[in-house]
């Protein structure tokens, strides 16, 4: 038999936002998990960021803390960073190769993964 104690409950208010957070961000192309909600970070003051590449091409993306699901390509470089100190590789999807954006990482061993949004998707 389970026992729930009161201390236990949860409002239905938590339980949606828990979910929320728990639900996973999948690649648009194959439907592989890559992150969650809850793994969104605020890097130089914003989650979400519009940067062009040095070939012109525009990337709008959130920054992630984590993305399990995503593979690192490539050498990293610190050469036309986006962020000063940080040096970047391209993240793949796991599963389909699909390029999701770049995985960046500091001197001291911090880093995050800024991802296309437009090439992720949630569960509904």
């Amino acid at each position: 038999m389970l026992d729930v104690s009161s201390h236990d409950a949860v409002s239905p208010e938590q339980s949606e936002a828990q979910t929320h957070e728990a639900r996973p961000l999948r690649c648009a192309v194959c439907g592989h998990a890559i992150t969650y909600e809850a793994q969104r970070i605020s890097v130089q003051g914003s989650h979400e960021h519009l940067r062009r590449n040095p070939h012109g091409l525009s990337f709008r993306f959130g920054s992630f803390a984590w993305a399990p699901g995503c593979a690192k390509w490539g050498e990293a470089t610190s050469e036309h960073t986006w962020f000063p100190g940080f040096s970047w590789r391209i993240a793949v999807c796991a599963q389909c190769g699909e390029h999701l954006g770049w995985s960046f990482s500091g001197a001291k061993g911090e880093g995050f993964y800024g991802l296309i949004l437009a090439r992720l998707v949630s569960d509904p």
